[in-house]
């Protein structure tokens, strides 16, 4: 059976970046987790997350292209 949860190491191989990123993701309330000796965040949480920061990078990309930043 697949592990329901991922830590922080977990996340920072997969995304390319230090555990520290992802710690900060949380402390800003990006990322739901709950520290049991260590931050434990949920599968289903992380696809959450891709998806509205795929949903924002698709946003800005658009906004380029038509001239338009913010």
């Amino acid at each position: 059976m697949a592990a329901k949860y991922a830590t922080t190491a977990d996340l920072a191989e997969r995304w390319l970046c230090s555990p520290d990123y992802v710690r900060m993701i949380i402390r800003q309330g990006k990322l739901s987790a709950v520290n049991l000796g260590g931050w434990k965040i949920r599968w289903d949480e992380v696809y959450r997350y891709e998806k509205e920061q795929e949903k924002r990078d698709a946003e800005l990309l658009r906004q380029q292209r038509i001239g338009y930043i913010l």
